[in-house]
């Protein structure tokens, strides 16, 4: 991603973009009047660290005409200083991260705000595609109430963060022991978890990791109190995925800002990705939950057209299925029903944002927006590895034992996404890369 520092101070701008350095985001900076980037610009970072916040946003607004319009526009604010509580829509900047966070915690949001952005900009390109294809819209999730919960000890966080949830018409739920916390949390949705490490940090710890863990669970924001000065466990914390570390009996506004913050991105994530999953399924296959050719082709014609606009990567894969050699050959109601096996396992390993097609009896193709072709060729590596081990494989009126021909390949400057997609097929005849 090409993300560009914004501030009219010089000196804002490069502070901004050394601490994204540290925290491992590569950035240019670009003092001064709002102009285009030279070698373009996916994500604004609009710095305001100074707290003139009125002031960056009239850049910021500058910046909304801009052809090609950049994914994401973030405001950099100071730790201390985090976005108003609430779940209002946002205004001229699309999200906001902490320029002076710990460094594992800035690139956390910096990687939350971009995968949100790329999500966003899928659905929107999904719709035009789906209103081509002849499908209709689909109807937005249902808003439903702001919910937390809140694990451990009781401590006076969980008054302060009932009475927070209830001034935004939302409500915490409370549990006293980890076994009830993760019962509460596989049997009903929730927008925050709240992790009371204060008297016992190795649990608090073990469950931030858990949450991780646990593919459901891995982007829930998580804030986790620790004892006064317990430095350790806001490290250990932050390490394993905290959004928000706070102090007990000790202010926690700006903890709670951000993990407001984190809440908010969070639900246009999910809400972006239920809309993607959705139009697949209406234009897909319902066998393998990939889309239906017509479908895949019509979309990556716009895929190539808008990542040229864009200048963002697009990448590609294909996989072939084959028996392996010397295995017998199985017969043809064999093979499809192991073939649509491994497809619908196929659009299950990639990202939502992905979009898939079964081509033949054979043939995976997976498109990838915003994607570089090291991303496709880790998506086949993956696809190929875990279908190789699955139990429909092999066995009692299965297919029989299987190989993977992988192929990656990168849109070229001027190529279309048909022709991407040939280029990739062409590739298996004649450098075949065995999973």
């Amino acid at each position: 991603m090409r993300i560009v520092v914004r501030a009219h101070d010089a000196r804002l701008a490069r502070d901004a973009q050394a601490l994204l350095a540290t925290a491992g985001v590569e950035a240019a900076a670009l003092p001064g009047a709002y102009r285009a980037a030279p070698d373009g610009e996916d994500i604004s970072i609009f710095a305001a660290m100074s707290g003139d916040v009125d002031d960056v946003a009239r850049l910021a607004v500058t910046s909304l005409a801009a052809e090609p319009a950049p994914l994401a526009r973030l405001i950099g604010l100071k730790s201390g200083s985090p976005p108003a509580l609430g779940l209002g829509p946002a205004s001229v900047f699309t999200s906001a991260i902490a320029l002076d966070a710990p460094s594992k915690l800035l690139s956390a949001q910096v990687e939350a705000c971009t995968r949100v952005a790329i999500a966003e900009e899928e659905r929107a390109r999904r719709v035009l595609t789906a209103a081509e294809y002849g499908v209709a819209p689909v109807e937005p999730q249902e808003r439903r109430k702001l919910k937390a919960l809140y694990i451990g000890a009781p401590s006076t966080m969980f008054l302060a963060l009932e009475r927070v949830l209830a001034d935004q018409g939302g409500l915490v739920a409370a549990a006293f022991s980890s076994y009830a916390g993760f019962d509460h949390l596989h049997d009903e949705p929730f927008d925050a978890v709240v992790l009371n490490g204060a008297q016992d940090a190795s649990t608090a710890i073990s469950l931030c990791a858990a949450l991780r863990r646990n593919a459901s669970l891995y982007h829930l924001p998580t804030m986790l109190v620790t004892a006064p000065g317990d430095i350790a466990t806001a490290t250990a914390a932050i390490a394993r995925g905290a959004s928000a570390v706070a102090e007990a009996n000790a202010p926690c506004g700006p903890s709670l800002g951000w993990l407001f913050e984190a809440v908010r991105r969070e639900r246009r994530r999910r809400a972006a990705e239920h809309d993607i999953r959705a139009l697949r399924d209406r234009m897909g296959d319902s066998r393998t939950g990939l889309f239906k050719r017509a479908a895949f082709d019509a979309h990556l014609t716009r895929l190539a057209s808008d990542h040229h606009v864009s200048g963002r990567p697009l990448s590609l894969a294909v996989l072939r299925v084959l028996p392996a050699p010397g295995s017998r050959e199985p017969s043809d109601a064999v093979w499809k029903r192991g073939f649509n096996e491994i497809a619908s396992l196929a659009g299950r390993l990639m990202r939502d944002a992905d979009c898939g097609t079964a081509i033949g009896r054979d043939f995976i193709a997976v498109a990838m927006p915003a994607s570089v072709l090291k991303g496709a060729r880790r998506t086949a590596e993956r696809i190929a590895s875990v279908s190789e081990c699955t139990a429909f494989a092999s066995g009692e009126g299965g297919a029989g034992p299987l190989v993977f021909e992988q192929s990656a390949v990168e849109m070229q400057p001027g190529e279309s996404g048909a022709a991407m997609l040939a280029r990739a097929m062409r590739a298996l005849e004649v450098e075949a890369i065995p999973a």
